[in-house]
């Protein structure tokens, strides 16, 4: 079975518990949002499910293989991880950053196959950066270092997108047309997104499917029509939250 599982899940960290117990199947073809508050642990379980950190306890299943069992090459071709914000610990340009993307191709590597070139050229123009190719990449603003995360992550292209607040400085237009590129590029390969949002607007415009993280250890997976309840947001973030009906949509606003 391709995607992702989780069974019998326990996550802590610093004496909080993320999550106790969780049962989870991020299949192909769906889009998660992941919600909570400030400190819930959205990051670490984010990272757990990468395998960048061990659960307390429970199993994580990429592929239908435990995690654990994959080795790292296999785990890259399967799974992707967007990290909350972009590093440059090397000096590089963007075409060499997203083509870091791309797995090694014996002697072409690091400059990447002529069609390596190509998918990458694509990507970058994908993401409004074509022209950008030889700016180092310390010269670009935050938007645009976004922008190049992403479009690094696309060339790696893997089953799993794993998505640490990707609308992070990105501005309106730039947050609904990466989304919308994210989701389309990994759902039309038969790949699965889980995204951790802040914005309750996003996840009910992209995600079909939530997991709500309410701080305690508890946590709710459902369908995200069953999830964005008035009651669950109010839990979730110990505010009253409204839903008004706007152009055939539901809009979410502090109450």
């Amino acid at each position: 079975m391709s995607g992702l599982s989780v069974h019998g899940l326990t996550v802590t960290v610093g004496g909080l518990t993320v999550c106790r117990e969780l049962e989870l199947s991020l299949q192909p073809g769906q889009c998660w949002g992941l919600l909570g508050p400030n400190g819930a642990g959205k990051t670490t379980l984010l990272h757990t499910l990468a395998g960048l950190r061990p659960p307390q306890a429970g199993e994580i299943r990429l592929a239908g293989t435990p995690l654990k069992a994959l080795s790292r090459r296999r785990r890259a071709q399967l799974l992707g991880l967007l990290p909350q914000d972009s590093k440059d610990p090397l000096p590089a340009t963007v075409l060499e950053t997203a083509l870091s993307g791309r797995p090694p191709d014996g002697q072409a590597w690091p400059w990447g196959s002529a069609a390596d070139l190509g998918t990458v050229r694509a990507i970058l123009a994908a993401v409004e950066l074509a022209g950008l190719e030889q700016r180092p990449v310390d010269t670009l603003s935050g938007g645009e270092r976004r922008r190049l995360a992403i479009a690094t992550l696309l060339a790696q292209a893997p089953q799993v997108y794993l998505l640490d607040e990707p609308a992070n400085h990105l501005d309106l237009r730039h947050q609904i047309s990466l989304l919308e590129l994210l989701r389309a590029r990994a759902l039309a390969a038969g790949g699965a997104l889980m995204m951790s949002l802040h914005d309750l607007n996003l996840a009910a415009r992209f995600c079909d499917h939530l997991l709500l993280l309410f701080g305690d250890g508890d946590s709710l997976a459902a369908p995200a029509a069953e999830a964005l309840t008035p009651a669950n947001l109010q839990r979730l973030y110990r505010h009253p939250v409204l839903v008004i009906e706007a152009d055939g949509r539901q809009v979410f606003i502090p109450g």
